[in-house]
């Protein structure tokens, strides 16, 4: 007797439809939606979104860096580039403008972007959260600390974005400093994307000055220490103070400070560029240096590992390499290669191009791109480019569409 089944997809436990549509690109899950309510709900559940994450996340090319353009009023999209070949992937059309048309990724984590003002007085100030698979953003242009926010005079800020895995929620933190009253405290506040509002952090104490920019690793933000070595007047290294670095635990919501051991610090000199990076899972600093020599001139790169065993924290150097390259560390993929931010020395310093290094085989990319010509605003141009080099299509801040609002009711 010949069996005949009725069933269909819509017949499968939510389990196994959710192992199915999670490894679909996100243009195709949006599609998805459309079919019926069914499909919509589970397409926009947390857990389904968290499912596709981990799905996409696996599945990631790490030879794919996501370009955000520093001046957008001459390029108003970001571009996903390859690696290997420097061709364009997909464009990404910005759909917000900032005060001084330049911009600037503070981080991203799971498809969602940090993206911030490049000038001196904006940054941190004026943010924006942004998904450009699914074309939402959101501009957060206001803060608990009104007089302080409003006078770029008084105050400077920086800001991270993280997660808060007890809420499913994604965060950010921004961290408020008062440059004419310094002994005053610094204060602190959280965004919450699921609530859409700010909120002050009762009596933070945050124990040191960040810089603008850092990274979010294992549920922390982090931020190199402002404070440089000291210098003796010909310039060169004098005594080298204690290198920290300041962090935010997303879960707990307190500020922690890391001492760097003296091996790691010793080696960041007046002239030496340095970031903190994720690599390898682990918190990472890159150290790009230039060094005279009998052979001419050397562009030693160190990119030293935090490692934390059994409760003890120590530092690893895991890559150490001489580039032909002088320029800017702006990141690293978790292969180990190396984007820097280049000037040809008989250009103009406003104008820039990105070269990738994997530091296994040495082998070097111009991938174009970096700063144009143009740029007017001369507090511009000492801050690099940005990449992105874990880059992740997501439904993060996906809001749905016209067509499948009767799906929503």
């Amino acid at each position: 007797m010949a069996w005949n089944s009725t069933t269909s997809f819509d017949d499968l436990s939510q389990e196994t439809a959710t192992n199915i549509l999670s490894r679909l690109p996100v243009k195709a899950l949006i599609r998805s939606t459309t079919v019926n309510k069914k499909w919509y709900s589970l397409i926009t559940n947390p857990h389904f979104i968290s499912a596709q994450i981990k799905h996409a996340i696996s599945q990631s090319d790490d030879n794919v860096v996501l370009v955000i353009p520093p001046v957008i009023s001459q390029e108003k999209h970001c571009s996903l580039v390859s690696i290997e070949t420097s061709k364009v992937l997909e464009k990404y059309e910005l759909p917000f403008t900032t005060r001084t048309k330049s911009l600037k990724l503070i981080d991203s984590l799971d498809g969602l972007m940090l993206l911030t003002d490049l000038h001196a007085f904006y940054a941190s100030r004026h943010l924006y959260l942004w998904n450009p698979c699914v074309k939402t953003h959101r501009p957060l242009v206001s803060s608990c600390f009104k007089k302080l926010f409003e006078d770029p005079y008084i105050s400077y800020f920086i800001s991270g974005l993280g997660f808060n895995q007890a809420s499913n929620d994604y965060r950010v933190v921004r961290v408020v400093y008062d440059v004419i009253n310094k002994m005053n405290p610094a204060k602190a506040e959280v965004y919450s994307l699921s609530k859409q509002t700010w909120r002050k952090i009762k009596d933070p104490v945050v124990p040191r000055i960040g810089q603008s920019d850092g990274v979010y690793v294992d549920g922390r933000f982090y931020w190199l220490e402002t404070t440089p070595p000291d210098t003796r007047e010909d310039g060169r290294i004098h005594k080298i103070k204690d290198l920290w670095i300041l962090s935010f635990d997303f879960e707990n919501e307190v500020f922690g400070e890391l001492k760097v051991p003296k091996i790691v610090s010793k080696c960041i000199g007046t002239t030496a560029l340095s970031k903190l990076v994720q690599f390898e899972g682990s918190l990472a600093l890159c150290v790009f240096d230039a060094q005279s020599t009998d052979r001419g001139v050397t562009y030693p790169l160190r990119i030293w590992l935090l490692r934390k065993e059994n409760g003890v924290v120590s530092w690893i150097l895991r890559f150490t390499a001489a580039l032909r390259e002088v320029g800017w560390p702006i990141n690293i993929t978790n292969k180990g290669t190396i984007l820097i931010e280049t000037r040809p020395s008989t250009s103009r310093i406003d104008v820039t191009s990105i070269v990738s290094c994997n530091l296994k085989s040495m082998h070097y990319k111009n991938l174009g791109f970096g700063k144009p010509k143009g740029v007017e605003d001369p507090m511009l141009i000492p801050e690099p480019c940005t990449v992105d080099t874990s880059f992740t299509e997501s439904l993060v801040m996906y809001e749905g569409g016209k067509s499948i609002l009767k799906f929503s009711k």
